[in-house]
């Protein structure tokens, strides 16, 4: 603020600074209000009493705590320079004031609401801070390490949670392994389990898994390029680069615009599936509620494409249900396309023009063209939906579609053809499958998704980009051209890189589970490739692994989730130019 005192002279004040006793004096309530936080944990979380001690101390904490947050706020509006300004500024955490004396008026415990309100408050002190400038700084350098790391600490975080005894069904607790494995084929979206979802974990134990499917989902890279959009920060040179290498996207990037619209159209896709779902299970479960949660849940594993159901035998109750199938078939494309093959297909222009068409208006603008990008990802994935349905009709004609109807049986075939594209929903119980179609089944979940989606696998476009490859090399061209348009050589050796790479972690983690698993070859490798796509279909070798076993699948989730060059990228420095080149020489190969 500016203060006019001489024409020629200015004061400039700035913000009152907090004497030392009341910052002090605030650290303290924080310390309170975690340790009071803690027994809650301890006491509700794994439910240790010790003799009724810490239940009694965390009630005479209740009210101590409730104090001094209220007089936290109240020095707060006494100290603060400007009334309106600190209002605006702290609404949020004066928000839960509200809720937080209602609690205790009504004889319950606000400890969970206290702690919640001192979390923000420090959120706020931190992202005022020097500290958080250089954390900024870091992210810009290092957004792909901090992509590595953020899932590390989401796959932490949720093993912490499902090791809690309210989040199992019978009060215990998951013990480690299985909290860890859950909550990695969580986060990577894989839906792999060594526990049965309806009936071994809780709602509280469910409601983690999908909240971590939903932060896995969008990438916690995502939230964290959200943050800095939102407050105004921008990704330098590098970031951007690297950040469009984190989602394969060449283009650059505008962050804020693509960030807005890929949350804006998962709440949307997932809102509507949710719809439709709801408005088909309500009338067959015993509450609204019920309907609603089963509803929810499968909107967002579908859209996410993490294949995790709380039905113990998934989809398979509804394998020629008509609803059901083409919202989760929906779901799982929209998620799996990749949000930039997605905005070049639904966005206002392309809207606007089909609007006009549908009402024979003036066409303002042609649609938008495909970019090279966008083509081959729609026409690969074509392609293999199609191969994928003929197929897996074929193989399983009189076989597991055998009870069905024609007309069952071509829509669970497109099904099946759909989900092993990283999705790992089923309709047809894949432990009576024939050897041949399993095969094909791990052809597609070797190739997965396609890039920027929710999806894992070497992706459609480099599938296509190696057969492009292939066909130009036994023509002899020197270029490789689709449209038009020559790929350049770094795309190439990208895809070359990503599909040997992929091969070579496939190769290593198999020939662990070999060593320690007593288990049938094929079941092993179906298990190899569904983990590193993400995909979660399994012929039921998943809760009988080992140990050992586990944790190899566990690493090969999380590899598989950000992929083989990512991980490249992380641990890789930047690459200068070299000072030095060396003359060439030929290798004779093939």
């Amino acid at each position: 603020m500016v203060v006019r005192l001489f024409p020629r002279f200015r004061v400039i004040r700035t913000d009152r600074r907090l004497p030392g006793w009341l910052e002090a004096f605030r650290w303290g309530v924080t310390g309170l209000v975690f340790v009071a936080f803690a027994l809650v944990v301890l006491v509700w979380g794994y439910r240790i009493e010790a003799m009724g001690v810490l239940r009694w101390l965390m009630n005479a904490l209740n009210p101590v705590v409730l104090f001094v947050t209220l007089v936290d706020v109240m020095l707060g509006f006494l100290f603060a320079p400007a009334f309106g300004a600190y209002v605006r500024r702290r609404w949020l955490d004066l928000a839960l004031l509200i809720p937080i004396v209602a609690a205790l008026v009504g004889g319950h415990s606000a400890l969970l609401l206290i702690a919640l309100r001192q979390l923000i408050v420090l959120t706020q002190t931190f992202l005022r801070s020097r500290r958080f400038a250089g954390v900024i700084g870091e992210i810009r350098r290092r957004p792909i390490q901090l992509l590595a790391v953020s899932f590390i600490l989401m796959i932490a975080l949720g093993m912490v949670l499902l090791t809690l005894p309210v989040a199992t069904a019978d009060g215990r607790g998951a013990p480690v392994i299985d909290a860890l494995f859950t909550s990695t084929s969580a986060v990577c979206v894989t839906g792999l389990i060594v526990r049965d979802t309806q009936f071994y974990w809780s709602h509280f134990g469910q409601w983690v898994i999908l909240v971590l499917i939903q932060f896995g989902g969008l990438g916690i890279m995502t939230f964290s390029a959200s943050i800095i959009a939102l407050i105004g920060g921008r990704l330098g040179v590098y970031g951007r680069k690297t950040m469009g290498e984190v989602v394969e996207d060449s283009r650059d990037l505008d962050i804020a615009h693509s960030l807005r619209y890929i949350l804006l159209f998962t709440l949307l896709a997932e809102a509507l599936g949710f719809v439709v779902l709801f408005l088909r299970w309500v009338g067959a479960t015993t509450h609204p509620l019920e309907a609603a949660y089963n509803a929810l849940f499968h909107s967002v594993s579908a859209f996410c494409n993490a294949g995790f159901s709380v039905f113990s035998t998934n989809l398979s109750a509804y394998p020629g249900d008509i609803i059901v199938n083409l919202t989760v078939i929906g779901l799982v494309l929209l998620g799996g396309l990749g949000f930039s093959v997605v905005h070049e297909v639904i966005n206002r222009r392309n809207l606007r023009y089909l609007l006009d068409r549908v009402f024979r208006r003036p066409i303002a603008e042609p649609p938008q063209r495909l970019s090279v990008h966008a083509f081959l990802v729609l026409r690969t994935s074509a392609i293999l939906v199609l191969a994928g349905t003929v197929l897996f009709f074929f193989f399983e004609y009189d076989n597991a579609l055998g009870p069905f109807s024609f007309g069952t049986k071509l829509l669970a075939s497109l099904f099946q053809a759909i989900t092993p594209r990283t999705a790992g929903f089923n309709t047809v119980p894949f432990d009576s499958l024939r050897p041949v179609t399993l095969f094909a089944i791990t052809i597609l979940m070797f190739i997965g998704a396609s890039p920027g989606g929710t999806g894992g696998g070497i992706k459609t476009s480099t599938l296509a980009v190696l057969f492009l490859t292939l066909r130009n090399l036994i023509v002899g061209s020197t270029e490789v051209e689709v449209r038009g348009r020559s790929l350049p050589r770094d795309t190439i050796r990208r895809a070359t890189g990503i599909a040997v790479g992929a091969a070579s972690v496939l190769s290593l983690i198999l020939g662990i589970l070999l060593a320690t698993e007593r288990l049938p070859f094929a079941n092993l490798l179906f298990e190899t490739v569904s983990a590193f796509g993400t995909v979660g279909l399994t012929t039921g070798a998943t809760p009988l692994l080992s140990v050992p076993g586990k944790v190899s699948i566990i690493v090969l989730m999380y590899v598989g989730r950000l992929g083989p060059l990512t991980l490249a990228l992380t641990i890789r420095a930047r690459q200068a130019r070299p000072a030095v080149q060396y003359p060439q020489t030929r290798v004779i190969v093939g």
